[in-house]
């Protein structure tokens, strides 16, 4: 069948559609584009075809893996929204995103059914959300560059010491991010010794710079004195580092020979508000 437009075709699809785009398309989205089938939609090998409007492309179409692939489309959301909301299974393959808000949102309840291969996301405050933890998605061989903040991760909850933590999304090249290529709130770890948890306070965030390709660290606060999360590409140290210990270095019951640290960032809410960055 033809359409006259994506959005037409959408709400005309059934499970299982597969919508192919013609190269040199564009449409301005008159409103929200909701995915709630089973659908393809591709565009040509060119990725010309272009999405513009002021409202999110909402992908909800079922917790299973590729119920909605989008492949070799282009979008660019001016509204402030984010770009492309995904709250249940999706694939995003070869696409560029522009946005003024977030590029690509992982909501809390997607599960880990989100893949974004081969992507760029350019020119947003924030170019990746994962609002569902550290393993809500799985992200290779993308980019994101000229964002306020590469990626912004919400739940990192490790065990003291080395993990694996970041692994389903460090396959990212980072480029020109104003603030931050990481940052990450909502954290805890669990200390070896004792199993007791240690979580952030709520509202704060730390920000990493050069991540992944550079080791960074940074002073994170919980509830039980900072710890240190020394980031190495896809993997996470966590060092404890008590209270009464403030004075002397941190203790640490992981490997001592990974590397030095490259940086301490502590983003709290009194050094956003004062930040040489908003005068």
């Amino acid at each position: 069948a033809a359409w006259p437009t994506i959005a037409a075709a959408v709400e005309d699809a059934e499970d299982g559609t597969k919508i192919e785009v013609a190269a040199g398309y564009h449409e301005v989205l008159q409103g929200p584009l909701i995915l709630d089938r089973a659908i393809l939609i591709e565009g040509p090998g060119d990725r010309d075809p272009l999405l513009i409007g002021e409202d999110s492309i909402i992908v909800a179409a079922g917790a299973a893996r590729n119920r909605v692939i989008l492949r070799r489309l282009r979008f660019r959301i001016s509204g402030g929204a984010p770009a492309i909301v995904i709250v249940g299974g999706c694939t995003i393959e070869e696409c560029e995103i522009e946005s003024e808000g977030v590029g690509l949102e992982v909501a809390a309840h997607s599960g880990n059914a989100a893949r974004i291969l081969r992507t760029l996301v350019r020119g947003c405050e924030v170019g990746i959300s994962l609002a569902g933890g550290a393993s809500a998605a799985v992200i290779e061989g993308s980019h994101v560059q000229r964002c306020d903040c590469g990626i912004a991760l919400t739940g990192l909850n490790v065990k003291e010491g080395w993990s694996d933590a970041l692994s389903t999304f460090a396959d990212v090249t980072m480029f020109e991010n104003k603030t931050a290529d990481l940052r990450i709130q909502g954290w805890s770890v669990r200390e070896k010794a004792t199993g007791v948890v240690r979580e952030a306070p709520p509202g704060e965030q730390v920000s990493v710079t050069g991540w992944p390709l550079e080791q960074s660290s940074v002073v994170a606060p919980t509830d039980r004195g900072p710890v240190v999360l020394h980031v190495e590409g896809g993997r996470v140290n966590a060092t404890l580092w008590d209270d009464e210990e403030a004075d002397e270095e941190p203790r640490s019951h992981s490997d001592s020979d990974r590397g030095e640290a490259t940086s301490f960032e502590l983003d709290t809410p009194e050094r956003r508000k004062h930040s040489p960055d908003d005068s």
